[in-house]
């Protein structure tokens, strides 16, 4: 293994040595810049299924709303349809509710960007182990 010596400078202006392996540092590196990446892909409730959504933060949506609003309180919808006929496009979200039920829940917002209505639907029974 090569010893490098790296000098860096503190406020004071004081000097300070390091011993340094810079293959092991750069392989380190590397691991870290990977980890990272992953976990910037890997978030909390951004799939079809969210475990960060549930009765309380639905019932908060209210008509008028408008869009940055919904992705504040609900994240990004995992689908969204477009209804020409009613002049608006339905965030698509899934979460558990609290008897234990899938839901789809369905955001309708208007051309003009704001909530026109909601619906939702269970889509399973909840385990009853």
């Amino acid at each position: 293994m090569k010893l490098v010596v790296v000098w860096s400078i503190l406020p004071n202006e004081s000097f300070i040595p390091w011993g340094v392996d810079m293959k092991l540092n750069f392989s380190w590196l590397c691991v870290a810049v990977m980890a990272a990446g992953v976990a910037a892909c890997v978030q909390v409730g951004t799939g079809m299924y969210r475990p960060d959504i549930n009765d309380d933060v639905v019932n908060r949506v209210t008509n008028g709303q408008g869009e940055l609003e919904v992705t504040t309180l609900l994240g990004p919808p995992y689908r969204r349809i477009r209804f020409d006929n009613l002049k608006s496009t339905a965030w698509d979200y899934r979460y558990r509710d609290t008897w234990g039920y899938w839901v789809d829940f369905s955001v309708m917002m208007g051309d003009d960007g704001q909530v026109v209505g909601k619906v939702s639907r269970r889509i399973d029974p909840p385990d009853r182990d």
